[in-house]
C-alpha cells in the first residue's frame, strides 16, 4: 500500500499538468499515442518531484514520517495537513505550471489556437436540429434528420453519425420524403465523401437556394422534431 501511494505521488503531478495543459493548448501531434502522453506525464512528474525535493524536501519527509513508524505515519497522524499538501503539490502547482506555459505560448503565438480537435467536432459542436445529407464514397446519397435523439461521435473516438430519421434521396441528393417506419440511419465518417448540413429556415438564409425539396423537408423535420 505504501509503495502504491508513493508511486501515485510521483506520477500524479505530471498527470494533472498534462490534463490542464491539453485543456488549454491541446495535445501535441507527437502525443496522439497514449504511451507518448504517459511518458510526458511521468517526465513532468519526475521534474516537479525533483523541484519539491530541492525546495521543501525536509518538510515533506517530516510530514510523511511524522516521527512514527512506517513511511506514512505522518499522514495518518495529520490527515488534514497531508490533504492540503497533496492539493497544493499534486493539483495546484502542476495546474499553475500548465497555465503559465499556456499564457507564455499565447503571448508568443501569431494565431489563436482553437481547442476543437477536428473539423468533425467543430461542425457538430452545439449544433441544433437540422437536416444532414451525405454522399458516400460509393456515390450513394444518405440523408436524415439530426434531432434530439440523434448522436454524433467526438474526438478521440472515430467519427460516426446516427440520424434519428432517414429520408429517401434522389440521385442528385434531393430529399424525396421520410422513409416509412424509419428508425434512423448510421453513417461512418470513414465512408463519407461529402457531408452537408441544411439549417432550418429560421436559422439559415431565407432566400431560395435552388433546393426546394430540401426546404420543404426542413419544415417537415421541424414539425416532427
Amino acid at each position: 500500500m505504501a509503495q502504491l501511494t508513493i508511486l501515485l505521488v510521483l506520477v500524479l503531478p505530471g498527470v494533472f499538468y498534462q490534463a490542464v495543459r491539453e485543456r488549454l493548448l491541446g495535445s501535441l501531434a507527437a502525443e496522439q499515442e497514449p504511451q507518448n502522453r504517459l511518458v510526458r506525464a511521468i517526465a513532468v512528474g519526475a521534474l516537479l518531484d525533483a523541484l519539491y525535493a530541492l525546495t521543501v524536501g525536509p518538510w515533506l519527509v517530516g510530514l510523511l514520517a511524522g516521527g512514527g513508524h512506517g513511511p506514512l505515519a505522518g499522514v495518518l497522524a495529520h490527515p488534514r495537513r497531508a490533504g492540503i499538501a497533496a492539493l497544493v503539490l499534486i493539483v495546484a502547482v502542476p495546474s499553475a505550471a500548465a497555465w503559465a506555459e499556456s499564457a507564455w505560448r499565447s503571448r508568443r503565438a501569431v494565431a489563436t489556437y482553437d481547442p476543437t480537435p477536428t473539423a468533425w467536432d467543430a461542425l457538430f459542436h452545439e449544433r441544433g436540429s437540422c437536416f444532414v445529407r451525405v454522399r458516400l464514397k460509393s456515390g450513394l446519397w444518405v440523408g436524415g434528420w439530426l434531432g434530439s435523439r440523434s448522436a454524433v461521435s467526438a474526438y478521440p473516438q472515430q467519427g460516426d453519425l446516427y440520424l434519428e430519421a432517414q429520408y429517401r434521396m434522389g440521385v442528385d441528393g434531393t430529399f424525396l420524403g421520410r422513409v416509412p417506419g424509419t428508425g434512423g440511419v448510421y453513417v461512418r465518417a470513414a465512408d463519407v465523401e461529402v457531408l452537408e448540413v441544411l439549417l432550418p429556415p429560421a436559422a439559415g438564409e431565407r432566400e431560395g437556394d435552388g433546393d426546394g425539396g430540401a426546404s420543404g423537408e426542413r419544415e417537415q423535420g421541424e414539425q416532427r422534431g
